[in-house]
């Protein structure tokens, strides 16, 4: 296998980031990286320093650069890649629903095929591209959408919020906040609105929606939860039931509870 000290970085990266996802570090979980870094012919210890060494030193190695990275790798590589990361999920003598959560993530994110022995401790987290739509009156709803480009996409969300067009509201001060809670890599949390809600007077404000946007103004219409990613800003569904649940828990949380699952 040949990378750059970058890539092998990048990999560490987001191997630690499922480590920790449950903000406990068990030595356990560590080992299936162990064995990816020993496995590397002629890999030594200095270069596994240098690889530590870009991991805290390379201020341009962020997470959204690391999913880059290792998103771009050969499939033999990702095949590889794929059964490390499962190992960590499975380390813990229970699996832990929050690095399952990650670990899905990280596979939708950068590509990466399914492990050769799937985590059949949660057959049923993997899900279509979900959205959590949250109407003014505060019911909320999942839907899901098999739309394969951003116009169609757009279209689809746009029909469940009675819009014409839609708009991005993203890296409000409340979302970021979320985004972290979630544990989300490589994306963060957004919400959609009518583009032109403002312009309506039909429609109520969305008290949800005025919240996370946090500047005081008035969010009008229904609205949808997405999540972006954080390289190119592709629209994205959530993939994991997990996560999507966490994410209503979440949501509705930082709002007062003011939401209830119609």
């Amino acid at each position: 296998m040949k990378v750059t000290i970058e890539t092998l970085a990048a990999i560490y990266n987001i191997g630690m980031a499922i480590v920790w996802a449950d903000g406990d570090l068990k030595p356990e979980s560590v080992v299936p990286l162990e064995k990816f870094y020993g496995g590397i012919n002629g890999f030594t210890n200095e270069a596994m320093q240098k690889v530590l060494d870009c991991v805290k030193n390379n201020e341009n190695l962020t997470m959204e650069r690391s999913v880059e990275l290792v998103k771009s790798l050969d499939v033999d590589v990702k095949l590889k890649l794929v059964n490390v990361y499962a190992d960590i999920v499975r380390a813990d003598e229970q699996i832990s629903e929050k690095k399952m959560v990650l670990f899905n993530g990280t596979r939708n994110l950068c590509g990466l095929p399914e492990p050769a022995t799937p985590l059949v401790d949660n057959p049923d987290d993997v899900i279509a591209p979900t959205f959590l739509a949250a109407k003014t009156n505060g019911l909320a709803y999942p839907f899901q959408s098999k739309a394969e480009n951003w116009q169609e996409l757009d279209a689809d969300i746009a029909e469940h919020i009675g819009a014409n067009r839609t708009e991005i509201v993203r890296y409000t001060a409340p979302l970021n906040t979320l985004s972290k809670q979630l544990g989300l890599v490589g994306c963060h949390l957004v919400f959609l609105v009518d583009r032109e809600g403002y312009q309506k007077e039909d429609i109520g404000d969305n008290m949800t929606g005025t919240l996370l946007y946090g500047s005081g103004a008035e969010i009008k219409g229904n609205i949808v939860f997405a999540l972006e990613s954080d390289s190119g800003y592709k629209l994205m569904g959530f993939t994991s039931a997990a996560l999507i649940e966490n994410a209503y828990i979440e949501i509705n949380a930082a709002v007062g509870e003011l939401l209830r699952l119609e």
